[in-house]
C-alpha cells in the first residue's frame, strides 16, 4: 500500500474519505522538527546551519510514521503548496530516509529505530495541490515532483533570521528595559506602525471649519431636496475650508432673501465594478470589518472549511482551496464553473462575454497559485448551512460571494448632479455674490454583481427638476465641524498597511498582529482598535534610537524581497543571512557597552507596608505598578491607585473605575465596591 503523509489530521480523514482504502493517509501533526526552545540552535562559524532537533511531543509520532513508511510501496508528501508547507515535507523525508531522531532515552530504542530505517525505500515523491478534491488529489498524484529546495531553503532563511533577531535581541531588552520582553523581525516593525500612528494623533492639530446645507424644493412642489454650498464665486469650498465663522455669518445673512434658481442638471451612467476574489489580507481585512473576525480566528476558520468539513451524505469535503495566497489568479475550470452557474441560476444577463481575469499588483506573488474560491460553486452556502457552524458559514458565504460576484457584470447607476444658483436681492445695484449649491443622486438601473455581493451605497432620489426652475428655501443651517485625527488601526488596516509596504508575507499576517498583542506592547480599545502600550511605546523608542534597520520599514521589505529571490532560486540563503548578521552582530555588542538601562522607575512619597521603604513606580509588561525600592530582598508590590469617574450611581458609596474583564482583552466601567456592587458599564463616565 502507498503511504500519503500529510500535516494536519483533518486533512488526512478529508483526503482518506476521497481516496478510500487503496492509500494508507498519515498526518505529521504540523511541524515535526525544529529550533532548539532553549538555545539559538543555529551553528553561526558553520554558515548559519541550523541545529535541528525533534520536540519531545512530536517523536511519538515520528516513530509512528516511521513504522508505516518501512511497510509502504511509495511514500507521498502532500502537505500545504506554500514554503512552510514544503519545509514541513522535506523535515519529513529527512527523518524517513536519515532516521535523525536526537536525544532518545535509550540506545535500545535507538537500535530498533535504525533496524526500521532499513526497511524503508528511498521512494519519495512529492505532490500539491491547491484544493483538496477528488480531481484535484488524482491530477496531482499522476504528477509527482521532487522538493522544492528553492522553497525550503525560503523558509529556512526565514527561521534562521527570525531566530537571530529574537535570540540575540531579546536578552538585549531584559537587561535595559525589563524582564521577559521580545523583539522580533516582523512583529516590531509592526508595532512601529502602531506606536507611530499614536504619536500621529497626539500630535494631531484640529482645525474648525463649517459647511451651509439647504432644505430646498421645486416652486409648487411638495418633495424637498438637501443641497451644499459648492462654491462662492466661482471658489470651491474645500476642507478645512474657506468658510470661516465670519464668511458663515455673511453668507447666510445673504441667503435670508435669495434667488434661487436651477442652474444645470448634469446625468450621467456611473460603472461600479466588482472587487477581485479574495486573497488572504483581502479576506482577513473584510472578515474584520464584516464581522469582527480577528485575524487569527479567519485564518482559523479558513483552514477548516480548506482541510474539510462533513457534509451530510457527502463525507468530508473540502469547501475552499488553499487561504495562504497572495495571487488574484483562478483557474479556467473555476471560471467555467461560474459562468456555468450564472447562466443556470441568473440568466444571460449576468454572465460576461468574456471570464474577467485580474492582475496580482504583489510583485512576489505566485501565479501558480490560485485566489481562495469555493472548490464547487455548487456548494451553496444555505444549502451546506446546517452542517457549518455559525462562523463557517459567514466565512464561507463571504468567499462564495465574492467569487462568483467577481464574474459578474458591473453594476449600473445613474447618477444626477443638480447645481442650484442663489443670487442675494437685497440691492441688484451693488455687485452681487453668487451661491452655487449642489446635490447628488444614485439610482440603481441594474444590479449586476450586486444581487450576488451587496455593498452598502446610498441611493438619494432627486424629484423631478428641470433647468431654470424656480427654487424655495425651506430651511438653510451652518454645521460647525472639526478636522479628524488619522484613526487608529484595527486588525484589518494595520494588515493593508503590511501589505502595502511588503512586510510579511500572506503567512505572517495574523501570528504577527497576535503576537505584538500577547506580549502586551498592543491592546484593544473597547472599539477593538489597536493602541500601544506604555511598554510597546518605551520598546519603539530605544529600537528606532539603536537598531533602526530592524524595525525600518523599507530595510524589512528589502528582507521579504530577498527571501522571494531565495524561494526563486535567484539568491542563495547563506549570504543573505551573512549580509545581515554581519553589522547587526558588531551593533549589539557596541550597544550593550553604550545604551543606559532605560528602566522606567518614578519615586513616590508611599512607603512600603512590609518594610518600611519608599514605594517607587515601575513599568511592566502590563503597564505600570508600585514596588518596595528594597526589592529584591522585599517584593511588595500593588497596583497605581485608579482613576475615578465620580460615585457610583447605583450604590452611591463606592467609585467608578476602570476595569479589565478577565477572559478578554477589553476594559470597562464598574464600581470599586465590586462584587459588592455589581454596576458595570461599557461607556465611559464624564471625569468628576
Amino acid at each position: 500500500m502507498n503511504l500519503i503523509i500529510v500535516e494536519s489530521p483533518t486533512k488526512a480523514k478529508t483526503i482518506s474519505g476521497i481516496l478510500g482504502k487503496s492509500f494508507n493517509i498519515e498526518s505529521s501533526y504540523g511541524h515535526i522538527r525544529d529550533l532548539p526552545k532553549s538555545r539559538l540552535g543555529i551553528d553561526i562559524e558553520n554558515d548559519f546551519k541550523p541545529q535541528y532537533l525533534i520536540p519531545l511531543k512530536s517523536r511519538k509520532r515520528v516513530n509512528e510514521l516511521k513504522k508505516q513508511a518501512a511497510k509502504a510501496n511509495k511514500i507521498i508528501l502532500a502537505t500545504d503548496e506554500d514554503r512552510e508547507g514544503e519545509a514541513i515535507a522535506w523535515h519529513i523525508a529527512q527523518i524517513l530516509n536519515l532516521g535523525e531522531i536526537k536525544n532518545q532515552k535509550s540506545s535500545k530504542q535507538s537500535l530498533r529505530d535504525a533496524a526500521g530505517q532499513a526497511k524503508i525505500k528511498n521512494n519519495i515523491e512529492r505532490i500539491a495541490f491547491h484544493e483538496i478534491t477528488k480531481k484535484a488529489i488524482e491530477e496531482a498524484l499522476k504528477s509527482p515532483r521532487g522538493i522544492d529546495m528553492n522553497l525550503v531553503d525560503a523558509q529556512q532563511a526565514r527561521r534562521v533570521l527570525d531566530r537571530l533577531v529574537g535570540y540575540k535581541l531579546s536578552p538585549f531588552l531584559w537587561k535595559k528595559v525589563m524582564s521577559k520582553l521580545s523583539a522580533g523581525r516582523v512583529q516590531s516593525v509592526a508595532l512601529r506602525i502602531v506606536v507611530d500612528r499614536e504619536r500621529e494623533i497626539r500630535d494631531f492639530q484640529s482645525q474648525k471649519y463649517w459647511t451651509i446645507e439647504a432644505m430646498l424644493r421645486k416652486i409648487g412642489s411638495k418633495e424637498q431636496f438637501i443641497s451644499l454650498l459648492y462654491s462662492i464665486n466661482g471658489e470651491r469650498v474645500s476642507k478645512p475650508g474657506i468658510l470661516e465663522e465670519k464668511t458663515v455669518q455673511k453668507v447666510l445673512s445673504d441667503l435670508e432673501k435669495t434667488d434661487w434658481r436651477i442652474q444645470a442638471i448634469q446625468t450621467k451612467d456611473k460603472i461600479k465594478s466588482p472587487y477581485p476574489p479574495f486573497a488572504t489580507s483581502s479576506l482577513q481585512q473584510a472578515a474584520w470589518n464584516l464581522f469582527k473576525f480577528s485575524a487569527k480566528k479567519t485564518m482559523m476558520l479558513a483552514q477548516q472549511l480548506y482541510e474539510g468539513i462533513i457534509l451530510k451524505n457527502k463525507g468530508a469535503v473540502g469547501l475552499i482551496t488553499y487561504m495562504r495566497t497572495d495571487s488574484l489568479n483562478l483557474s479556467e475550470e473555476a471560471l467555467a464553473s461560474a459562468r456555468d452557474y450564472l447562466a443556470a441560476n441568473f440568466g444571460k444577463s449576468y454572465v460576461l462575454s468574456n471570464p474577467r481575469r485580474f492582475k496580482t499588483k504583489s510583485k512576489s506573488a505566485q501565479e501558480a497559485h490560485e485566489a481562495i474560491r469555493p472548490t464547487d460553486i455548487n456548494l451553496e452556502p444555505d444549502e451546506i448551512k446546517d452542517s457549518l457552524s455559525p462562523d463557517q458559514y459567514k466565512l464561507y458565504k463571504l468567499i462564495w460571494q465574492r467569487f462568483l460576484a467577481s464574474q459578474m457584470p458591473p453594476a449600473l447607476f445613474e447618477e444626477t448632479v443638480v447645481e442650484v444658483l442663489a443670487r442675494p436681492t437685497t440691492n441688484y445695484q451693488l455687485p452681487t455674490t453668487n451661491y452655487l449649491f449642489q446635490s447628488k443622486g444614485l439610482v440603481l438601473k441594474f444590479d449586476g454583481f450586486l444581487k450576488v455581493y451587496p455593498l452598502k451605497i446610498e441611493e438619494e432620489t432627486l424629484p423631478i427638476l428641470e433647468k431654470d426652475d424656480s427654487i424655495e428655501a425651506l430651511q438653510i443651517n451652518s454645521k460647525k465641524h472639526e478636522t479628524q485625527p488619522p484613526p487608529r488601526y484595527n486588525e484589518a488596516s494595520l494588515i493593508k498597511i503590511l501589505e502595502k509596504y511588503g512586510i510579511g508575507r500572506p503567512s505572517t499576517y495574523a501570528p504577527t498582529i497576535s503576537v505584538i498583542q500577547e506580549r502586551g506592547y498592543v491592546l484593544k480599545n473597547q472599539n477593538k482598535n489597536l493602541e500601544p502600550a506604555e511598554i510597546g511605546i518605551t520598546v519603539t523608542d530605544l529600537l528606532k534610537e539603536h537598531f533602526a534597520e530592524i524595525v525600518d520599514i523599507n530595510f524589512t521589505a528589502k528582507m521579504e524581497d530577498d527571501l522571494d529571490k531565495i524561494a526563486k532560486g535567484e539568491k542563495k540563503w547563506q549570504p543573505v543571512i551573512k549580509e545581515f548578521y554581519g553589522p547587526f552582530e558588531k551593533n549589539l555588542e557596541l550597544k550593550y557597552e553604550e545604551v543606559v538601562s532605560q528602566k522606567i522607575v518614578e519615586e513616590t512619597e508611599e512607603i512600603c507596608e512590609k518594610c518600611g521603604k519608599p514605594l517607587v513606580i515601575k513599568l511592566g509588561r502590563f503597564g505600570k505598578f508600585m514596588a518596595c525600592s528594597g526589592f529584591p530582598e522585599c517584593k511588595f508590590t500593588k497596583p497605581l491607585p485608579k482613576e475615578t469617574f465620580g460615585k457610583c450611581s447605583k450604590c452611591g458609596e463606592g467609585e467608578i473605575v476602570e476595569r479589565k474583564m478577565k477572559k478578554r482583552n477589553k476594559n470597562f466601567y464598574g464600581c470599586s465596591r465590586f462584587p459588592k456592587c455589581d454596576f458595570a458599564s461599557w461607556e465611559k463616565p464624564a471625569q468628576a
